[in-house]
Formats: structure tokens, sequence, C-alpha cells
């Protein structure tokens, strides 16, 4: 089962803060900043960092559908697949 780490890692004294997201998983492991405005509490600004990496995940998950379509519809892909 994947696991899911939050960490504050910088303040930008602009009323902004950059979180690590970091996502233990089966296939792999992936690591990325969020930045985020202050919403004045950790568990405002957790929520608003959840919000922003499942944003992040879905045009993820999205680019990567479309580029599979265009790659299975391309022969040579299929064989290197295969």
């Amino acid at each position: 089962m994947a696991e899911l780490e939050i960490t504050k890692i910088e303040d930008q004294k602009n009323g902004r803060f950059v979180f690590n997201v970091r996502v233990n998983a089966v296939e792999g492991r992936i690591e990325f900043p969020i930045a985020i405005q202050d919403l004045g509490s950790s568990a405002l600004d957790e929520t608003a960092v959840l919000w922003s990496t499942l944003g992040f995940a879905e045009e993820l998950a999205a680019l990567i559908r479309v580029r599979l379509g265009v790659e299975l519809r391309n022969p040579e892909a299929l064989r290197k697949i295969a």
C-alpha cells in the first residue's frame, strides 16, 4: 500500500509555504514541492496541499493517458512494449 508524507520545508515570508510531498508506492517513489498560500492553521494548510497534490496527480494521469494513447497507436511502440 502506498504511503503519503507531507512536510513543510520553507516559509517564503510572503504568506506562502512550500511543502514537500513524498509518495512511496509499490511501483516506486516520487517527491515534489507544492507551494500554497498560508491559510492560518496547520490543518487548513495540509488540506490545501492535499487538494493541490490531487490536482497535480489528476493532470499527470491525464497526460500519461494521452501519451499512452498516442504511443499505442504507433506500431513501433507496440513492438517495444511486447
